[in-house]
């Protein structure tokens, strides 16, 4: 059923979800940074495989999330976290789909053909609205410069194929964990299916994905070691089978071990 109030949220709580990740040194202040591949609880996710990528409907390395219960609905309603380093905010995601490595030394257009996504984008479709599309570092690449002549094509959550997105700049030697987002083209709100990537430049070495995703809540932490969490509100409605992980907004290096919980009501 549809959450509509405090006293409903309070019936449908379930037992707090942990995590806990090991300190991590990012990629650059103003960059953004994913612990998938980082140590600690959940535990590493595994890389995929395949330039075609699959849809997601589970991970392991993902923060646990409720089973899907006939006729029930399912809401954040807290998410909470205190990181000793430096980062200036923390997102929660739900992650749809992903690739196996991108050829990273070739510079003309990687033909995908995309699975398609699962129905969890923000109005509970295939369609991409509110999904984004970024590329993900798990292994150190050997660009020696920025490189600015990335794109990917893709089709908007409204249908349109052709369409072009950009990276403005991938930083010299992106470190594993660094997190791209692409720009997309004026007006859009959103991708349903990627069609190709091209590096432009060739990357050298390592190992970098594609990824799309949903953004769910968003903690500022301004303070190493001070705790925060969402502010209060509405409960924000969350999909079955939802993939959640964590990115950073980083302002340093230095990352430091993070510590925290997600509640979920389910009723």
């Amino acid at each position: 059923m549809t959450i509509t109030s405090v006293d409903e949220l309070i019936e449908g709580l379930l037992a707090p979800v942990s995590y806990l990740k090991a300190s991590f040194t990012g990629e650059a202040a103003g960059e953004r940074f994913c612990p998938i591949f980082t140590a600690g609880l959940p535990g590493a996710a595994a890389v995929p495989t395949g330039l075609n990528g699959s849809a997601l409907t589970s991970l392991a390395g993902q923060i646990p999330f409720p089973a899907a219960v006939a006729g029930a609905y399912s809401y954040l309603a807290d998410f909470s976290a205190s990181q000793g380093g430096a980062v200036g905010g923390l997102w929660l995601c739900d992650l749809l789909w992903w690739n196996g490595s991108i050829v990273i030394t070739t510079t003309t257009n990687q033909a995908i053909t995309h699975p398609g996504l699962p129905a969890r984008d923000r109005s509970a479709s295939a369609n991409g609205d509110g999904i984004f599309l970024g590329m993900l570092v798990s292994t150190t690449t050997g660009n020696a410069g920025a490189i600015t002549n990335t794109t990917a094509t893709y089709t908007n959550s409204a249908g349109t194929g052709g369409k072009t997105a950009t990276i403005s700049s991938f930083p010299i030697t992106g470190v594993a964990g660094t997190v791209e987002p692409f720009n997309l083209a004026a007006g859009d709100s959103g991708v349903k299916t990627v069609e190709g990537i091209t590096l432009g430049t060739s990357y050298v070495s390592g190992t970098v994905h594609l990824i799309m995703y949903r953004p769910i809540a968003y903690i500022p932490l301004p303070i190493a070691s001070v705790g925060a969490g969402v502010p209060p509100g509405l409960p924000v409605r969350m999909w079955d089978s939802s993939v959640p992980f964590l990115i950073y907004d980083l302002t340093g290096t230095a990352g430091g071990v993070v510590s925290g919980k997600a509640i979920y009501s389910q009723l």
